[in-house]
């Protein structure tokens, strides 16, 4: 499963997407950025969250012309997927969340860990993703 964003804006400062009722965190590895958005004209809330640097990378399905494999994002109904994406959610003064910190927003959790940071909706649907490791369910 992916989602596909055609944007090609990248959010630069954690205060710019606040402004738009947008949140951002990342690790303290600095590897992984993560935008949780709210819900909006009748599209659910959902969390992104992109990896910067990773050992493995699936190869990106026929449909998807743009970058794919370092992009996970789960919703607040649905399971975890991929996104296929043009745009990056990295937001280099986004706050960091302490390994061993947990991340609550629009019914989203999320948990800082020195193995990977794991967010999930409250159907316990989400990802897992790290450096050498990432997972959709």
């Amino acid at each position: 499963m992916h989602r596909w964003t055609g944007l090609t804006v990248a959010l630069t400062a954690a205060s710019q997407a606040s402004a738009q009722g947008f949140e951002t965190i990342q690790t303290p590895s600095h590897n992984i950025f993560c935008m949780a958005s709210p819900a909006a004209s009748g599209q659910p809330s959902d969390v992104r969250c992109d990896l910067q640097a990773m050992t493995n990378r699936p190869p990106p399905p026929g449909d998807c012309p743009l970058s794919y494999g370092d992009s996970y994002y789960v919703d607040a109904t649905g399971r975890g997927g991929l996104v296929c994406h043009g745009d990056t959610v990295r937001a280099p003064d986004a706050t960091v969340l302490a390994y061993g910190q947990t991340w609550r927003i629009y019914g989203f959790t999320c948990l800082s860990q020195t193995t990977g940071l794991t967010c999930t909706n409250g159907q316990g649907h989400g990802f897992t993703v790290s450096r050498e490791a990432q997972k959709a369910f």
